[in-house]
């Protein structure tokens, strides 16, 4: 296909602080090029020069066969390069309609909105996108997923020749993202070019014709995307071995501290049974809808059981509630961070204290000072990058989000943590972080269940992996058996 895109020797610095170097790209009509790389890495700054929001210090970009250097952003929409950004910028009380071609409404000759020709061009864009929705709705009553498709259709209304997408997964459901990887298909098929930018290595390899992977500023490797695996990539992008992100401790285990009999929930899991010890690091594997989130949840009081038994530190235990479970040394961080793990409004502190409130207050009045405390052990200690206790947690990194979920769950000095997910949304060298703090917890005695949906981190992480499926505990591979295709395999068909 034709070239629609070159980006050449591109550098920027700010400050006397080199934040891209010498960077070299590519894209061709029709073509998907997926970048990845560490936060820090440079991938927004270099959108942001593409965007003309910066301007390179030195390097050349050619949109199709004419130079272009673009002087601000305004330039860069009329000649058709889109950034559709993670943080979507569309009005919340304006239509779907008025969203779409804002700045470009059609009008009559007296200056009024032509609202029949508005509803009409709206509705062909909403088709483009795949969006069933009347172009008169309001935005906030729209899901994220069908902002996202707005802001996507606002990019094609504008005759988009090159569409950037910063990070378009990070909040929608995997149903939310099948609708729109159909929709960058269509684009593709109409010869839209797309960069594609995500955490999400596996949607990156599912989406891409080609993979650059950005790192320190620079662009170290380019190559299609067959000739790319996991592993290559992420050496690629921290310049270290993979085996070297999973600092896995010799552990003498303990007694056990969790055993799970026969559990069932009703439409959720059936007949569960599986235990861990102190120190040790059980996986749970298996393919979406398997059940492993609803069995933590369960576990947790958070979801009704309907039979089995569970034991804790060998006394029996029946889950009554999320509130019992903390005060019997059980803890969950949930899989959606943002809905279900954090106050994004509050502060880091806030969030830290909200589930040892009755600690670290007295008469029903909380003490700042022990708050605070709390608060500056937990940041010391977790190494959360912050510029204070006192910063919003909306503020944050993913990956100090995650951080700042632990500390919460670590407050309640637990015996067992059940940790959904606990990288998802985290960038490669956030994750190494995390992993060493989970490795901690374990050193210390406690017992931790993972649910992960990377294969590479629960054979990194775990002593054993139980593997779901449909529901059902297919099989469990302990250490010495690891392998991807054994795993697999029990997850597809048992």
């Amino acid at each position: 296909m034709p070239r629609i895109l070159d980006m050449a020797n591109v550098s920027k610095a700010f400050l006397g602080v080199t934040v891209l170097s010498d960077v070299s790209l590519s894209l061709d009509e029709g073509e998907v090029l997926g970048i990845v790389g560490e936060n820090g890495a440079g991938k927004s700054t270099l959108m942001k020069v593409l965007a003309g929001i910066y301007q390179p210090d030195q390097g050349t970009i050619r949109l199709g066969t004419a130079a272009f250097s673009p002087q601000n952003p305004r330039q860069a929409l009329e000649a058709g390069i889109i950034v559709v950004h993670q943080e979507l910028s569309l009005f919340p009380d304006q239509s779907v309609a008025e969203n779409i071609f804002a700045g470009t409404l059609p009008r009559t000759g007296l200056g009024t909105v032509r609202s029949g020709a508005l509803m009409q061009q709206a509705r062909a864009v909403l088709a483009q996108v795949g969006l069933d929705i009347p172009p008169s709705a309001k935005i906030r009553s729209l899901s994220l997923a069908q902002r996202q498709l707005v802001e996507i259709g606002r990019a094609l209304s504008r005759k988009a020749r090159v569409i950037v997408m910063d990070e378009p997964t990070a909040t929608l459901t995997s149903h939310e993202v099948e609708s729109l990887f159909g929709t960058v298909a269509k684009l593709k098929a109409q010869g839209v070019g797309i960069i594609f930018i995500s955490h999400h290595l596996d949607e990156v390899f599912k989406v891409s014709d080609r993979i650059a992977v950005m790192r320190d500023g620079r662009c170290v490797d380019t190559r299609a995307t067959p000739q790319w695996t996991e592993e290559t990539m992420v050496q690629a992008m921290v310049n270290r071995p993979i085996d070297s992100f999973f600092p896995k401790q010799d552990i003498t285990l303990g007694p056990s501290l969790l055993d799970v009999e026969g559990l069932s929930s009703a439409g959720h899991f059936d007949g569960v049974s599986f235990t861990v010890r102190a120190g040790e690091i059980y996986g749970l594997a298996g393919l979406v809808g398997a059940g492993r989130t609803e069995v933590l949840k369960a576990l947790f009081g958070a979801l009704p059981i309907s039979a089995g038994r569970i034991r804790v530190a060998g006394e029996a235990y029946r889950p009554h509630s999320p509130r019992r479970s903390l005060r019997s040394g059980i803890v969950l961080t949930p899989e959606d961070r943002k809905l279900e793990g954090l106050v994004l409004a509050f502060s880091i502190r806030q969030n830290i204290a909200m589930s040892t409130l009755n600690a670290l207050s007295w008469l029903g009045i909380m003490s700042a000072r022990k708050v605070q405390r709390l608060a500056e052990t937990s940041i010391r200690n977790l190494r959360i990058r912050a510029t204070s206790a006192g910063q919003e947690v909306r503020r944050l990194s993913g990956g100090n989000q995650q951080k700042v979920v632990l500390a919460r769950a670590i407050s309640v000095a637990p015996r067992i943590f059940l940790l959904d997910e606990p990288t998802r949304g985290v960038d490669v060298g956030a994750k190494v972080e995390v992993y060493t703090l989970i490795g901690e917890l374990a050193a210390r005695g406690a017992a931790v269940v993972i649910v992960s949906s990377d294969m590479l981190e629960l054979l990194g992480l775990c002593d054993r992996i139980g593997v779901l499926r449909a529901g059902r505990l297919a099989g469990e591979v302990e250490r010495p058996q690891f392998s991807q295709d054994r795993i697999m395999s029990l997850a597809a068909v048992g």
